[in-house]
Order: structure tokens, then sequence, then C-alpha cells
């Protein structure tokens, strides 16, 4: 509660603070010179980099406006999957994993193959990309290769999101809302100008609910949270021609995690501690100098993020195996780009970025007195069938794999692109072309160890009585690698302006992913080193020993390249268009792609999951499909609209061994389909009315099939793959004055799907199938305030 009563502090004050600060006489302002276009229903701008405007980019772009949010309750990116054609984003448990799929691309370990910028600010690690919605002005998802002007880790395409400016909105809002399961929020928000140059905003938000899934073990829901939050912004204009922009977020997360459930069960049973807590703070500086016929911009950043996850890695009442991870990283860029007029017939960009990224993991693992049990058992099966006249026991009833993993990446691109309008003369005709040269410098730093991994040999010589002899068998690891990465971005576009409202485009662009190293290799690693630690000390402890004879044995690959993952590299092609018809009431979009990608990185288990989860290059693969957006207003007050994606992603060449070949499987976690259809209603009453406005929405969100493994069969051979689901949410809104009262449902007909299954071995060498459920019918109510100057 303390938390709560912060934020209701925060808000109170900033209302009574800046609310005798607000002008209301507004006839001396100046007009705010920022050129807008409309796209919908959201006003957006140029972008800082793009040399097309965003209503006619020739890329597949969707703008999602702040009334599409609140219609949808789309309140976080996670909210958005499916409501962007082939835009997905599964839940695998908590924050700290947010992978994002686009058109069959995604990654949910490693480095991310979307990236997120909020705005201008880029977002290094998927674990910051978790957070609550508010006061967003409107969010831009760019579908496909979108490396020339955003570099690394854009295979898939681009996350943009803005925030209100205090310059161009002045309010307040308030929020409060709740519902079933506990939920409870409250927010609030304030946006003045405190001079005719110089705007300034607060926004603070609260957010907890009860869980969903309960725990048999301990009798309580195993998935509760808290999340708390805030924003400050201030926006300065200097000069007419001079604008500068300071912001800082910072996003609390606290609460269970990882409702993992055996396949034929209903309710998670689990002994061990598992929760994840997160602070994310982020920071960014703009400075926008517009001259004549041209601009400059310069955007730094910064981001701090600080979690800790913990988990029953054997996801049973046993204790076997628990790990706990805590990262630290600090994230710091700087981008600045120089810019033509867009009213020129030739435009350009020109820009130069840079980034410096540390990381800090610490990851103790522990083997617990189960584990030791099964492990204990392992050893006697072993010993008995070798008819050795000993017994190898361990000396401890624990034994913990303490790790500490340092990986610091830095680089620096140079990037540019033009575009020429009315190519050869030809009205409406235009070509786009860029380039981007990327550096990244990427390393590891590591030391891990174990710590109770020592055995007694106990003998069993008949007349020949010897005592127990202690061997001590654990091991260290110890060192650092690194290794650099240079990369050519370039991209093509063609673009044909039909008229004012419809244009088509055919694009080429590549897509590049940077290489890295795994830390959590590290849990298989250290386990053989500790078996080879006890056979070394063992034999050299045995009379007459010191010898392990045998032969010749083939020469294993070195630590780093256990450790290390190559680039992935892709090209994206597409055809596509956006249309305008009948006085703007219809409005269609669509495309078709092909991507081709080499080295693709995949996440594989290690020894099915008892060694943690790594990334490896799987050879080739591919997607192709469709996109399809339609939005019709028959009426002024009625809208209709449907999205469809279609994305068929295959490994092309990805040969496991001799006896097995992946090539033409589905790659898995990405949907084949997305679809969303909806409708929005507004009713007028009349003036004088209760009632002034009554809105109503309704959204259908569906998606699959969706692949599990890399095999598409589980672990006894079958089809493995959750089939084609769709969720119906809807929302209800009276509206009087600057009040509002909000009824909402998601997943009214409370489908059940799984939004996560994995296969995991227990020690006793079992497979075992997890999955991780979908969230149960969730109603609740919110009561608004929003008073606009």
């Amino acid at each position: 509660m303390k938390k709560l009563f912060l934020v209701l502090s925060i808000i109170c004050n900033t209302f009574f603070v800046f609310s005798d600060e607000i002008r209301p006489d507004r006839e001396n302002t100046p007009q705010d010179t920022l050129k807008v276009y409309y796209l919908n229903e959201v006003v957006v701008t140029t972008s800082v980099k793009e040399t097309n405007e965003l209503k006619n980019l020739p890329t597949a772009v969707s703008v999602v406006s702040p009334k599409q949010l609140k219609d949808s309750k789309i309140e976080s990116l996670p909210d958005m999957s499916a409501f962007v054609p082939n835009f997905f984003i599964p839940s695998y448990g908590s924050k700290v994993s947010t992978p994002i799929y686009i058109r069959g691309i995604g990654a949910r370990l490693g480095s991310q193959t979307v990236s997120l910028y909020v705005d201008n600010v880029p977002s290094f690690n998927p674990s910051a990309f978790d957070f609550e919605f508010q006061d967003i002005q409107r969010i831009e998802v760019l579908r496909g290769a979108q490396g020339t002007l955003y570099g690394r880790n854009a295979i898939g395409g681009i996350v943009n999101m803005y925030t209100l400016s205090p310059l161009t909105f002045q309010g307040t809002s308030l929020m409060l809302g709740g519902g079933n399961y506990g939920q409870f929020t409250v927010k609030g928000s304030n946006y003045s100008r405190l001079s005719d140059q110089f705007g300034f905003s607060v926004a603070a938000y609260y957010k907890k609910d009860d869980g969903f899934f309960k725990n048999n073990y301990t009798g309580r829901n195993v998935d509760a949270s808290e999340n708390a939050g805030g924003r400050v912004k201030m926006e300065w204009e200097v000069t007419p021609s001079f604008r500068a922009l300071l912001f800082g977020n910072y996003d609390y997360v606290s609460g269970g995690a990882f409702p993992y459930m055996h396949q034929d069960s209903s309710a998670v049973n689990f002994n061990e501690p598992s929760s994840y807590d997160r602070h994310l703070i982020t920071n960014g500086l703009s400075l926008d100098y517009n001259g004549n016929g041209y601009s400059v911009h310069s955007t730094t950043g910064y981001q701090f993020l600080k979690d800790d996850m913990r988990m029953d890695q054997d996801y049973t009442p046993r204790s076997v195996f628990s790990i706990r991870q805590m990262q630290k990283q600090h994230s710091a860029s700087q981008e600045f780009t120089v810019k033509s007029d867009n009213r020129n017939r030739y435009r350009w960009v020109l820009g130069a970025f840079g980034f410096y990224d540390h990381r800090l993991i610490d990851t103790p693992v522990a083997i617990k007195e189960d584990g030791m049990e099964i492990m204990q058992g392992h050893l006697d099966v072993a010993m008995e069938r070798m008819g050795a006249p000993l017994r190898l026991v361990y000396a401890n009833d624990r034994i913990d794999l303490p790790g500490i993993y340092t990986k610091p990446s830095r680089g620096a691109a140079l990037f540019h692109q033009s575009t020429l309008n009315d190519l050869f003369d030809v009205g409406g005709l235009s070509a786009t072309a860029g380039i981007r040269f990327d550096y990244e410098h990427t390393g590891i730093d590591f030391s891990t160890e174990s710590d109770g991994g020592d055995v007694n040999l106990v003998f069993n010589i008949p007349g020949r009585p010897m005592p127990p002899m202690f061997v001590e068998g654990d091991t260290l690891l110890e060192g650092n690698y690194s290794k650099d990465f240079w990369e050519i971005l370039p991209k093509f576009a063609l673009k044909y302006q039909l008229s004012p409202t419809a244009h088509m485009y055919l694009s080429a662009s590549k897509g590049y992913k940077t290489g890295g190293y795994n830390e959590q290799a590290f849990s298989k690693l250290l386990q053989n080193a500790l078996a080879e630690s006890l056979m070394r000390n063992a034999m050299a402890g045995m009379p007459g020993g010191g010898g392990t004879g045998g032969g010749t044995a083939a020469p294993a690959p070195s630590l780093e390249e256990q450790l290390s993952y190559d680039p992935e590299r892709s090209w994206t092609y597409e055809l596509g268009g956006r249309y305008e018809m009948l006085e703007k009431k219809l409005s269609l979009a669509y495309a078709f792609f092909y991507t081709n990608v080499n080295n693709i990185q995949i996440i594989k288990l290690v020894d099915q999951g008892t060694a943690g989860r790594v990334v490896t290059n799987a050879g080739k693969s591919s997607s192709k499909g469709i996109e399809l957006s339609l939005k019709y207003m028959p009426v002024a007050n009625l809208a209709l609209f449907a999205d469809y994606g279609f994305a068929d992603a295959r490994f092309r060449d990805y040969d496991i061994s001799e006896e097995e070949d992946y090539s033409g499987n589905h790659i898995p976690f990405a949907p084949r389909h997305t679809l969303s259809l909806g409708a929005s209603y507004v009713h007028h009453f009349a003036y004088g009315s209760f009632i002034d406005r009554l809105v109503g929405n309704i959204q259908y969100a569906g998606a699959g099939r969706i692949y599990w493994t890399e095999s598409n069969e589980d672990f006894e051979g079958n089809e493995l793959y959750q089939p084609f689901y769709g969720v119906t949410n809807a929302t209800v809104s009276a509206e009087k004055g600057s009040f509002s009262l909000e009824l909402w449902a998601k997943n009214i007909f409370n489908t059940k799907y799984n939004t996560f299954y994995f296969e995991a071995s227990d020690m006793a060498g079992d497979v075992n199938p997890f999955v991780q459920r979908s969230n149960p019918t969730l109603f609740g109510t919110a009561l608004r305030y929003t008073f606009a100057r």
C-alpha cells in the first residue's frame, strides 16, 4: 500500500501545484509550428529518420492511436498481439522475457529480432519491453527488416512508441479501476505549459492483481503481481527553430512468476520460490534544430535495468533444482541525424549512431537434496554395472553452481538514405535507397565454479578392508572472450503514388541480428567439468593410479566455440500498398513478403531443460506470407475493422544429424495466422441528457497454429502444436463532460489455450511436458476524469 499512497500523493500534488499555473487566456500563444499529418485517427509527425512521410512509407506500417488503445484496452505491448497483422507477443510467465514475433521471426532468448524505441530512445534488453502504457501519443509498428535506418536487431521490424508532448497537449487525467481476481489500477497525469515556450508533464500509476493460477503446494496464487511507476517530461521551445526535450521514466514490477504446470494438471505444484522483480529507468534528451531546408536531430538515451528472477527449475514439489538470475544493465546510446526538408523533390538523411551496453549477470544454480538423492542413485547403478568393488558417495546433500558473467558490448554506425520523387519525370514515381555501415564489439567475462561436488570412495574389497577416501571434485572456470562484427545493410524501394490517398511500393532490405555468447551454457559445461575433475582426482588417488587409459579421442570444440553463436542475417522482399476510398470511409493496406534468413538463431533446451537454455545457429530459414488491413466507416459513428496476417515460416536447411533433418519444419513459437476483427460504435445523446455519449467496442483476436519444437513433434513422436484460438474482448463507456464510466471484459467466453509449452527431463530421465495456460475471463470497471485544455 505504500506504493499506492506514493502514487496518489504524486498525482494530487501535481494537480494542485500546476492547476494554478495554467493560463486561461491562450489568444497570444503562438501556434505549434510542427508539421503533422493524419493517418486514420491519430496525428503523426514525420520521422526524424525517414525520407518519406509516415503515411506513405514504402514499407508495411501500422499506426495505433490513443483511441484504439483505450477502446481495445491495450495497456502494454503484449496486449497488441494480433491487433497488428503478423504481430505476436506470447506470455512466458513473467516480464523477464517479452519476445516479439513479426512475420514468423522472433527469439525467446538472446538478442531481439524486433527493436523497441520509446521517444526515439532504444531498449537493449527484451526484459525492458513489457511496461504499463500511459499517455501514449501513437505507436508505430514497421514490419520487415529495418536495418538501414535502425541497424542491429531489427530483422523482424521496429516498434516506435511516442508519448504526449506538454507543448501540444495540456490537461489533467485521473483513472481509478478494478476488477475480478483482485485487479486494481490508479493512474494520473498533468500536462501544462508553464510559459508560451516551456511545457512540463508528470504522470504516475499503480496496478496490482492477485494472480490467476493456484500453487497447490503453497495454497496461494503463484502469479500475483504489483506494478508502479511514473514519468516526468519537460519540453522547451528555445527559439522557433530550436527545441529541447528531456524525459525520465521509472517502472517497478514485483510478483510471482512462471505458472508452469504439467500438461495433465490443472494447477501449479512446486515448492521453490518463483518470482520476478524489476527496476527500470529510462532517460532521454532530444535536441531539434530546423534550419533553412534542413533539420538536425540529436537523441541521447540511457537505460538502467536491475532485476531478480527466481525459478523452481524442476516445477515439482520436490527440492531438486532451482535457479536465481540477477541482472544489472547500463545502456547508453547517442544518435545524430541531419535531414533535408521533405518538401523537396530530392530528400536525404545522414546519421551516426553509437552505443555502450554493460550487463552483469549473477546466476546461482543449486542442485538440492532430492536432486542429490537421484544423482546418487545414478552413481550406484553405474558402479554396479561396472562390477567395481567400490561405491562413490557424494559428501554433501547439495551442490551449488554460482556464476558471475559480465557481457559488455559497444558499437557504432553511419547511415544514409535518399529519396528521389518524380523519377524519370514520371509524376508520383519515387525511388528510395539507403546504406548503413555497422560495427559491434561484444564479449563475455566469466567466473563460475561448483561447490559441494566432492565424493567419498567407499571400498568393498573382500579380505582387504580399506578406509573411505575423500576425493575433491569442485572445479572453477574463469576467462574472457570477445569478437567483432562488421555489417553493411542496404535498402532499395520503388513507390508509385497513384493519388494523394493511394500508393503502392516494391522494396528489398537487409537485416542483421548480432551474435554473442551463452552464459546459460555454463550449467552444462560446469557439470561436465565437475565429472572430469572427480574422475581425474579419483584415478590419481587410487593405488598405482594416475593413468586413465584409453585411446586417442577426437578433438573437442574449444570452450569459446561451445559458448558462442554467430550473427543472423536476412533479406526481405516486399510488395504492398495503401488506399483510401469512398471519401476516406474505406481504407485498405496490404503487403506480400518473402524473407530469407541465414544462420537463424534458435533456442535449445540443454539436456531437455535440466541444464538451461542456449542460443545456437540452425542453418537457413524462410518466411513468406501476406498481410491485410481493412477499415470501413459506413456512417460517422460506426467503425468496422479487420486485420489479418499469414506467415509460413520454415527451416530451409537444418540438419540435426545423419538421422534427423528438420528442413521443411515450421519455425517454433511463431503463429502461422493472426486475426483481429472489431467494431466501434458511438451514440450521441441529445443536449441536456444525463449522458453525453455511449461508446461501445468489441474485438475478436486470434492466433495459431503455433508449433512448440523444432521437430514439430512431442517426445513421443506426435505432431505438436497449439491450434488456432481466438478471444473476444469488449468495452462499454458512458461519458458525461470530463467524466466517463467504463465497463470492460477480456476473454469473455473463457477460451482455453496454451500460451507456452516445453518438455523437460527430470533427473531420473523421464520427459515431462509442461504448459502455461491462458488467463481466465477478466472483467472490471474504470472511472476516468479527463480535462483537456
